[in-house]
């Protein structure tokens, strides 16, 4: 009944999300002065949400204590360290492999002033991102993408709009992507798994986040060769990189797992 109940919660988490997200989406752009893609204003209305639906139901669902779900202390800076070490690991083999094949290459995207500060907001947000990213349907929220949001007149079209942010999901094209990703989702699994605990793959997770977040203020990955870096976000989850990564970083958690019998 606890997973029902958890389902049920993400279900009317998406439904509020369908409905909410055009009205955030008016209102950060009449703020802002410039209009926001609906997925990306749509991904963290989302989370938000979510994270709020959990707390708020907490006791209802009887999700436990926080060292019952993974949020101990003993050795959790360690543990943090090790999946930070893992990820960080497996990413590089992988953008070693998609830079051998002329899919990525160094670029600094901004200015140096702006790249230090978009560097340093980047780092603070890893362990945080981490912790929502492990969260249910952790393939499917990252794959939907839409292209624009129009305005406060489309405000009741979100049900419409998230519509067709799932679309991608039925078509063959978003395959490989759904692929890396399931993969990266059952390597925080297995980390978590296997040490007991959420540091680790929280570590792992903050590394790609940090990655992609800030290396990429120093690299540029190429929308070619596809079958290398992938086509969708995050960048080269979906190709034969990324998989290398996944694959690399799932062998040093193994030895890990026989060192520290």
């Amino acid at each position: 009944m606890r997973t029902v109940g958890l389902l049920g919660l993400v279900a009317a988490v998406l439904a509020v999300t369908a409905l909410a997200s055009p009205w955030v989406a008016w209102g950060a752009a009449a703020i802002v002065g410039r209009p926001f893609g609906f997925a990306r204003v749509y991904d963290r209305v989302f989370e938000v949400l979510l994270v709020a639906g959990v707390l708020t139901s907490w006791r209802r669902l009887d999700l436990g204590s926080a060292a019952g779900l993974g949020f101990r202390r003993h050795a959790w800076a360690r543990e943090l360290a090790r999946g930070l070490a893992i990820g960080f690991a497996g990413l590089a083999v992988g953008l070693s492999v998609a830079a051998l094949f002329g899919g990525l290459v160094p670029a600094l995207r901004f200015s140096p002033g702006k790249t230090v500060r978009k560097a340093l907001l980047g780092a603070g947000a890893g362990d945080v991102l981490a912790v929502a990213a492990t969260a249910l349907l952790y393939a499917a929220v990252h794959v939907i993408r839409a292209r624009s949001f129009g305005g406060p007149g489309d405000a009741w079209s979100g049900v419409a709009q998230t519509i067709t942010l799932f679309a991608p999901l039925a078509s063959g094209a978003a395959l490989p992507q759904l692929l890396g990703l399931a993969l990266l989702g059952w390597l925080l699994a297995v980390a978590r798994l296997r040490s007991s605990a959420l540091w680790l793959p929280i570590g792992i997770h903050a590394a790609w986040v940090a990655t992609f977040r800030v290396g990429r203020l120093f690299f540029g990955i190429r929308p070619t060769p596809a079958w290398l870096v992938g086509t969708g976000w995050p960048p080269l989850v979906g190709g034969v990189a990324g998989w290398i990564a996944v694959g690399v970083a799932a062998a040093l958690l193994a030895r890990r797992r026989l060192m520290f019998r």
